[in-house]
């Protein structure tokens, strides 16, 4: 008796399940069954290539008694009218592959990156082992996608696949575990004019990519569904997250908006206050506003300026980098207006000004392209403003390109009244540039030399120095203030120091080997100083410091590091300080976020030998000059927080990183040659301090 009551719960529980699933397909757009080619759908399909209908669905993962199509270079077209209105999509995809190649269109009404209304696809991305699962959309605030790599699943199995939109954050799950996500900034879904298609995906016009494999059933809604109802839908008892998946970490000192990212930082010092206006990673790019007392805490302030003039005027568009100053009790902002349909010019330098660096008027009185008789209207923006006492004048430097050569150079302008501006040649740079355009300039000196630090388009940001403001700028013997992942760095000065900050770019889906995105988090603040030959040093503020100030480990003696590397667990985020006596001919290494192993996490390689550091991950190696006296211990601090890893060697060197792949994992000491571990501190933020 006691069975058979059994039995029959769990056939009520069984019941009752299949009775949530089905109501949750009823709620759907759209939704087929694909073993019948969908003939009894309000939406009908049509049939393109090599399909067999009603086989027996077999193999890992299949469903008892369940039915589906075979797909050879085939698919399903359910037309042009299904779309999706306003901030929310669900779309789900139950496939095989068989042979676990996952090389195909999934379930899409694509077209382009630029008018993409949703996308489930199977491609090789780059950047991890084999093929990847991706979910795409494109909103009125831009393109975004999200992925995970085939080889956290079995490859040949069955998978329920679901691609979700919710306004804030695009994720793609399989078989009830949240797979991948990506923060977006919301906005409504792109609407298009492509055909929904299963097993295919339009690229400009054409249908490509073809699905080879098993499919049972796909739906579509016009919301991002529950985690309740997609478990019902999965046929699971929850939705949980993959144990690869980490939860995104918020960093107690790198700001980063909670829409778009952080792009090229101004930063300006008034009243004892440290302000931050920066463009942020927008479809059309505004100036946004920070405001800190301590470097760390920041406020968000009014956006300073958005676009809001004519479609093909130079506020249309994007509001690009330029600099705040002061000027007889008026603030100044000088911006770069960017717009490709502007017939007179694609940039144009722009004026604006405020009483109280809060309310901004644009003045397009004041505006003006290159002139071409010094620089070429192509490359023309980006202007740092900055009053000279020597000559009683403002100067103005901007990314330019010599009007005759084409070729870049450091540009140069002249005001007397700050409104109106004489264009006057360059300033001269031995060796002179190569390709790339000089962005985000920032000249200033300490001392009596002149330093200039701009950002090659795209490279890293890179430092010059001259005995005259007008040059020859020459380069030092280390060129780069940091690595490629630390870009368009600017810098103020509070009366007492200069400080330096920009952006740690992010990465392409999340991943180490990804495509260089334009913009990210705020890097931590440096405080800039002169070295020898015209070398820039940077330390770390002590604000940042501060925030550390949990004990969480101390060496309780020096240590040897012989043959075996000392290891030691640490949190997954947290600041670390050592300091290091290496002999002369001696090579060590500290691995970050190590696991067993021993090609997994982050590496800050030392070669006093060769005179150069590195930080080194399975996808990248950035080394680059540094002075190592082995007279001297040699100090190291890490900031180990979330997907940033920035390391500085001497309170000199830089060398940042983005640290997606690894997340977890020890730390490591290891040498060859001869070295001791003098002293060692871990450090955590209060739970109080950090940000939720």
């Amino acid at each position: 008796m006691k069975k058979l009551l059994v039995a029959a719960l769990a056939v009520c529980a069984a019941g009752a399940g299949a009775q949530d699933r089905t109501a949750v397909l009823n709620q759907a757009l759209a939704h087929w069954r694909l073993a019948d080619g969908g003939k009894n759908a309000i939406h009908p399909l049509a049939l393109a290539g090599n399909i067999d209908l009603d086989i027996p669905a077999e193999g890992p993962g299949a469903q008892p008694g369940a039915k589906a199509a075979r797909l050879r270079n085939a698919w399903f077209d359910a037309g042009k009218d299904l779309s999706v209105s306003g901030n929310g999509i669900t779309v789900y995809l139950r496939a095989r592959d068989p042979r676990g190649q996952w090389a195909y269109a999934l379930f899409s009404k694509r077209g382009t990156h630029q008018s993409v209304h949703f996308n489930l696809f199977s491609v090789d991305l780059g950047g991890t082992p084999g093929p990847d699962i991706g979910f795409e959309i494109h909103t009125s605030q831009g393109f975004v996608m999200t992925s995970f790599p085939v080889s956290a699943i079995d490859p040949a199995a069955w998978h329920d696949f679901v691609g979700r939109y919710d306004g804030k954050c695009i994720e793609v799950l399989c078989d009830g575990k949240v797979m991948a996500r990506q923060r977006w900034r919301g906005g409504d879904l792109t609407k298009n004019d492509e055909p929904v298609l299963i097993g295919g995906e339009t690229d400009n016009g054409k249908i490509v990519r073809p699905f080879s494999g098993e499919m049972e059933e796909a739906a579509l809604w016009p919301k991002a569904l529950s985690d309740a109802e997609l478990a019902s839908l999965m046929r699971k008892e929850a939705i949980v997250r993959d144990g690869n998946f980490v939860e995104p970490y918020a960093s107690p000192i790198h700001y980063r908006p909670a829409v778009g990212r952080l792009a090229d930082t101004i930063p300006f010092f008034w009243n004892g206050e440290y302000h931050i206006f920066y463009l942020r990673a927008l479809d059309k790019v505004p100036w946004e506003h920070l405001v800190s007392a301590d470097l760390i805490h920041w406020k968000e302030l009014p956006t300073a300026l958005r676009s809001d003039g004519a479609p093909d005027g130079p506020d249309g568009l994007h509001m690009f980098t330029g600099s705040v100053t002061e000027h007889n009790g008026t603030f100044h902002i000088f911006y770069t207006g960017w717009n490709p349909a502007n017939k007179e010019g694609r940039e144009k330098i722009m004026h604006a000004t405020s009483p109280d660096l809060i309310t901004w008027t644009k003045h397009p009185e004041w505006g003006f392209f290159a002139d071409g008789v010094h620089y070429d209207n192509s490359d023309f923006r980006d202007p740092y403003v900055f009053r000279s006492d020597a000559d009683q004048c403002f100067w103005m430097a901007v990314c330019a390109r010599d009007a005759k050569t084409k070729r870049p150079v450091q540009g140069l302008l002249k005001s007397t009244d700050i409104n109106h501006w004489e264009q006057v040649a360059p300033l001269t740079l031995e060796p002179p540039l190569g390709e790339g355009t000089p962005e985000c300039p920032d000249l200033f000196q300490i001392g009596d030399t002149h330093y200039l630090i701009h950002s090659p388009s795209a490279g890293t940001t890179d430092m010059r120095w001259a005995k005259a403001f007008r040059g020859p700028y020459l380069v030092p013997r280390t060129a780069n203030i940091d690595t490629p992942i630390l870009y368009a760095a600017k810098r103020l000065y509070d009366g007492k120091r200069h400080v330096i900050t920009g952006w740690i770019r992010d990465l392409g889906n999340d991943r180490d080997g990804g495509d260089f995105q334009w913009g990210g988090d705020q890097s931590v603040p440096r405080e800039v100083y002169a070295g020898a030959n015209g070398q820039l040093l940077f330390r770390v503020v002590p604000e940042a410091l501060a925030v550390f100030s949990e004990m969480n480990f101390t060496l309780p003696q020096p240590a040897d590091l012989g043959d075996s590397p000392f290891r030691m667990d640490t949190p997954d985020n947290y600041f670390l300080e050592c300091s290091l006596k290496l002999e002369p001919g001696a090579e060590c290494t500290l691995a970050l976020r190590q696991a067993s192993a021993s090609d997994s996490g982050y590496r800050l390689a030392l070669r006093p030998g060769k005179n150069e550091a590195a930080i080194i991950g399975a996808k990248f190696n950035y080394a680059r000059p540094v002075d190592l006296d082995t007279a001297q211990p040699v100090k190291i601090q890490a900031f180990v927080q979330g997907s940033i890893i920035e390391c500085f060697i001497n309170d000199a060197y830089p060398f940042s990183c983005r640290a997606y792949d690894f997340r977890k994992g020890g730390i490591a000491l290891s040498a060859s040659g001869g070295a001791r571990v003098e002293s060692l501190v871990i450090k955590n933020c209060k739970e109080t301090e950090t940000p939720k």
